[in-house]
């Protein structure tokens, strides 16, 4: 990842009910994505009973191929039970592929069972990072950094993947750091509206991501409401949000990825509109 580029993340909970649904639903964005220059879609991991399957992935990706465009990035949690056989299964139906990358994570608790959450990730995302660079080569790799910073740093290092943070209090210095170990440059992972003023609806999304962050509820003793979770969140009218963008692109982030808080076709054309937008041209 040489130059800047913009990506939209996708939970499998909100894509449909069935799978056949969430497979419908990621075709779909596949198409909105190429038409409005977004360069990936990450596909987040949420409990096992939501997630797309590999093979739906697979197509998806060859969707993508088919038309130019965007990669397809689907996200391995290494702590969950089933993590091996997810793991090996993605290996399987991505290595042929050319528009498709993988994200590893330890896992967020608030998906896993007490046993998984106890199990240290560091060498298992050490394997997986490794392994997934001998089937894949090249493509896209990012590794999640929540609460594993100093091992990231480390596997980053080794084995050249690209370090995946989210957006916190103080994360124009954490990717500036993370810059000096990582050469393909640094994501960064960050819910958004777009509009003036924001929905109930988008609040309460907002607002439980801002309730995961570490130094944000350090700073806020713990109550944060709509005004605290600005501060972890891109929201604002669309030249609000190009310079904030502009501002994560110095501090070394070449990879943006949106999660709408809003599940709107809307919400990704304003995103892409501004992570483009020259104030001049306007």
């Amino acid at each position: 990842m040489v130059e800047f580029q913009l990506g939209i993340a996708l939970k499998p909970s909100r894509l449909g009910s069935s799978i056949d649904e969430k497979r419908e639903s990621l075709l779909r964005f596949i198409d909105l994505a190429y038409g409005v220059g977004v360069d990936c879609l990450v596909v987040d991991s949420e409990r096992s009973l939501d997630d797309l399957r590999p093979s739906d992935v697979a197509e998806a990706v060859r969707r993508s191929e088919s038309i130019g465009g965007p990669l397809v990035v689907p996200t391995v949690p290494v702590r969950r039970n089933d993590f091996e056989n997810l793991f090996q299964e993605y290996l399987e139906e991505l290595q042929g592929l050319e528009a498709a990358g993988l994200c590893l994570v330890a896992g967020n608790p608030a998906y896993l069972s007490s046993e998984e959450a106890s199990r240290r990730p560091g060498s298992l995302l050490r394997f997986a990072c490794r392994e997934a660079k001998r089937v894949l080569g090249d493509r896209p790799l990012l590794l999640g950094t929540e609460n594993v910073e100093a091992v990231s740093r480390r596997i980053c290092r080794e084995v050249g993947c690209t370090p995946f943070l989210l957006l916190d209090v103080g994360v124009e210095d954490e990717a500036c750091g993370f810059s000096s170990v990582s050469g393909g440059g640094v994501a960064v992972y960050a819910p958004f509206y777009i509009g003036v003023g924001v929905p109930e609806e988008a609040s309460r999304v907002l607002i439980s991501y801002a309730r995961r962050r570490r130094r944000l509820m350090a700073i806020e003793g713990g109550h944060i409401g709509l005004t605290s979770a600005l501060r972890v969140s891109l929201v604002g009218d669309v030249p609000e949000l190009a310079e904030r963008i502009r501002r994560l692109g110095s501090s070394g982030v070449q990879l943006l990825v949106g999660f709408p808080a809003e599940a709107s076709a809307g919400q990704v054309r304003s995103l892409a509109l501004a992570a483009r937008w020259d104030g001049e041209k306007g």
